[in-house]
């Protein structure tokens, strides 16, 4: 019989189990289902990683295709300091020398107590495969993107930057940074103990995160031979600074925009300090002779002028109140066609009363000046021109001709493509189209609607009047192009500095139109500081004419008058670069003929040669080696290669007719 002591142990014990039990049962109600959610965000803390997967920047393309700005994968270094600590000898020294950096920084980074740390971001190929041959345990690499720019000095200040965090910093790049940098993805990673990243989980589709691709109106091949003409020009003159800018008339596009100083954007330090920037649409001055074609469109448009009208020039000397107005090449009686041809600013001063300020002020505002032109890069200036109250009889007359009022080059280009294009102004744009990960495009579309400037009749007026200029009897002989009719108009304008003009600082240019009976081009050149030359004529028109020449042929534009042009060495534009190149003897020797302004080796000994049978010549650019030797074999040409790696430039224009058996000289360097 079990005693009473005995039960009531019992029934303590089952007690005691109860309610040991309900606590249990409490305690995994609170563990299980209210705490839940904060107890599975701290497992998830400690083998979970939260994993940031860059996106893949968007390219930034010419209007062909080719790339401006590209984005590759490339190794970051980081390292377990923890693990390295434990590693013998000193990893230190042979690390900071495989990552070409500083030992103390190494030290510094690798002195923690933290499992992770960024050892060197985006390293070249060379330095990764250094860092590997070190096999040191806790040195681990992750890849990320990186920014190239293939084509290095080409179209740089207008394709800008971006920096280490994948942000556009400046030009193209940054104006369209929303579009270029796509969005980041997260994953989550499972890591050990040491915190190092063992699986992640699931995959990232990149199309959906990557940035979009943006093509420019941009011609990466005019905008090299613009670059060479401008890199000339300033070596020759002794010049601080160069422009220059090539529009499309019938779109509006800017084909070519350069400005030098230039920089390598894959190095781009001590750019700043150089001067290195898009001074096309940064920088504002006064035009100089230049606005003289903006008086006369205003006249011509208000019927107060016409060509043949004859103006006192008065040899060169006016007075207007208590200043004095000269002009370089004095004249009495002249035409207004002779007045403009001649750049006088006496007879442009009294066209200018004819109009009237409101009139003049009105037609410069019609062609874009004293607002910005709405391109799409950042950093463009408005430019400045006066309230009209504010002009007064000397203001109407240096505005007329030139001063007292400031442009950017690309208002000045836009202002003759507007007369180019009979009168309509179009705002010039760079931006064509951005295209998804599908290849689906969206145009951009200008900021502004073209609008008549002037009539159509007074833009031909213009025209006309303007096509005096490159011709002996202008001021701008050496602008004339062979085969075709240019329009244009020389400018020399006084720098001012101290709140003084400097008669020694000059700003010399010359805006050509070509050609005249179809204008398809304008193309603006602007030498800064030439020295000792600052005459526009002489300084700016020839660099009108290398571009020019190139750009006609690329471009296939027909010449109007053919049998004006004249058997010449190397086409213009190209002389320059491969001075260097052609041997002292042998281009005059009988196995040369030259043609159509370009060298065609023959070789003698193969009289079997299909000269009549005429092909295309490919554009090599971006091409290896190999490529271009089978592309130039496929045609029956023979390439001269320059150098070695990814072609860049050719002496043929892409898509020339030439016969077969034609040589064509090919730069190569590395990495394109």
């Amino acid at each position: 019989m079990v005693s009473k002591w005995t039960r009531a142990r019992i029934v303590i014990c089952g007690l005691l189990f109860a309610v040991m039990a309900l606590w249990v049962a409490r305690q995994a109600w609170s563990l299980q289902v209210v705490q839940s959610e904060r107890l599975k965000e701290f497992a998830d803390q400690n083998y979970l990683k939260s994993i940031q997967i860059p996106p893949s920047r968007g390219r930034i393309l010419d209007r062909t295709g080719k790339e401006l700005a590209a984005t590759a994968h490339v190794d970051s270094v980081f390292a377990n300091p923890r693990v390295l600590a434990h590693v013998k000898p000193d990893p230190a020294p042979a690390l900071a020398k495989a990552l070409q950096m500083d030992l103390r920084e190494v030290r510094r980074k690798l002195h923690s107590k933290r499992y992770f740390a960024w050892m060197k971001r985006r390293v070249t190929p060379d330095v990764s495969a250094a860092v590997r041959a070190l096999a040191l345990p806790g040195v681990n690499f992750r890849p990320e993107p990186r920014r190239f720019y293939p084509l290095r000095t080409v179209a740089a200040t207008v394709v800008g930057q971006s920096g280490s965090d994948g942000k556009g910093l400046e030009g193209i790049e940054l104006q369209y940074d929303a579009v270029l940098r796509g969005r980041a993805a997260t994953l989550l990673g499972v890591k050990d103990a040491l915190g190092r990243e063992l699986l992640v989980d699931g995959a990232v589709d990149s199309s959906d995160v990557a940035g979009h691709d943006v093509v420019l109106s941009l011609d990466a091949y005019l905008t090299l031979v613009t670059e060479t003409a401008l890199n000339k020009a300033v070596q020759e003159h002794n010049a601080k600074a160069a422009m220059a800018v090539m529009i499309d008339v019938p779109t509006g596009q800017v084909l070519s925009m350069v400005s030098l100083p230039t920089l390598d954007p894959n190095n781009p330090a001590g750019a700043a300090e150089r001067g290195a920037r898009n001074r096309v649409i940064t920088d504002a001055f006064e035009p100089g002779s230049t606005m003289k074609t903006f008086t006369f469109a205003a006249a011509l448009d208000a019927g107060k002028l016409r060509p043949d009208e004859m103006f006192d020039c008065e040899m060169g000397r006016m007075k207007v109140g208590k200043y004095t107005i000269r002009d370089t090449h004095p004249m009495g009686a002249a035409t207004a066609a002779e007045v403009y041809q001649q750049s006088s600013n006496i007879g442009t001063v009294k066209v200018g009363r004819r109009v009237g300020r409101d009139k003049l002020n009105e037609t410069l505002r019609a062609f874009g000046f004293g607002s910005r032109s709405g391109i799409a890069l950042p950093g463009e200036r408005y430019g400045v021109v006066r309230p009209v109250e504010r002009w007064g009889d000397i203001g109407l007359a240096t505005v007329a001709f030139g001063q007292g009022l400031t442009a950017t080059p690309l208002q000045i280009t836009a202002g003759f493509a507007a007369v180019a294009a009979g009168g309509l102004y179009r705002p010039p744009h760079i931006g064509l189209r951005v295209v998804d990960g599908e290849g689906h495009a969206k145009a951009l579309v200008p900021e502004q609607k073209q609008r008549r400037a002037i009539s159509e009749k007074a833009a031909r007026q213009l025209l006309e009047i303007m096509a005096g200029v490159p011709t002996p009897k202008g001021t701008a002989k050496l602008a004339a192009v062979p085969g075709y009719r240019v329009a244009g108009k020389t400018g020399t304008a006084q720098k001012v500095s101290g709140g003084r003009y400097d008669p020694d600082k000059w700003l010399a240019s010359f805006v050509g139109i070509v050609p005249v009976e179809d204008p398809r081009l304008v193309i603006s050149v602007f030498i800064d500081e030439p020295n000792p030359i600052h005459l526009g004529g002489k300084v700016a028109a020839p660099v009108f004419r290398e571009i020019a020449e190139a750009a006609l042929k690329y471009l296939n534009i027909s010449p109007s008058h053919p049998e004006e042009i004249t058997e010449e060495p190397l086409m213009a534009a190209h002389a320059a670069r491969y001075d260097d190149d052609i041997p002292s003897e042998g281009f005059g020797s009988d196995a040369y003929v030259l043609s159509d302004e370009e060298f065609f080796p023959l070789d003698p000994e193969r009289p079997e040669l299909e000269q009549n049978i005429m092909v295309s010549v490919p554009n090599f650019s971006g091409t290896s080696l190999a490529q271009a030797l089978q592309q130039a074999q496929n045609l029956g040409l023979e390439l001269v290669p320059q150098g070695s790696g990814v072609a860049f430039d050719q002496t043929l224009a892409p898509l020339r007719q030439v016969p077969r058996g034609t040589s064509v000289r090919v730069s190569f360097r590395p990495g394109g």
